[in-house]
């Protein structure tokens, strides 16, 4: 698979992945809200110049964020959609009990506010292989 590493720092590494073609975004370890949203900046940027419309987040390392911050990523994620375009994202389920439940409630809150095709998974291949799949 030809990739190209778009930034990373401790917290975050994004991937341009040509053969889908997708975004593959990292999250590690505990972010506190400045690195988060810095983040979640960096992240649609590289969507609007990579023109990608799918995404596989890898969030099986990264601890739990709080309420402002799943509100804030919810309400970004659905502007980017209405701004510029839907995004099919897969999601790799974090192994923390507390950032499982933080996910889930950005996923209610996108929900609530606009249709995404969103699914979770537990290991890399399988949101490979959804994102492969027909659009």
């Amino acid at each position: 698979m030809t990739e190209q590493i778009l930034y990373e720092n401790p917290n975050l590494s994004i991937t341009y992945h040509a053969e889908i073609p997708c975004l593959v975004i990292v999250w590690r370890g505990f972010t506190n809200s400045q690195v988060f949203r810095e983040g979640l900046e960096k992240i649609f940027q590289h969507m609007v110049e990579t023109k990608v419309r799918k995404t596989l987040t890898d969030i099986r390392e990264h601890k739990g964020i709080g309420i402002d911050d799943q509100n804030f990523a919810a309400q970004k994620s659905v502007e980017f959609d209405q701004t510029h375009w839907k995004v099919k994202r897969a999601l790799i389920m974090p192994k923390d009990v507390f950032a499982r439940f933080a996910v889930k409630n950005v996923n209610a809150a996108v929900n609530q506010q606009d249709h995404q095709d969103r699914q979770m998974f537990g290991d890399y291949d399988s949101a490979i292989a959804w994102l492969k799949g027909e659009d």
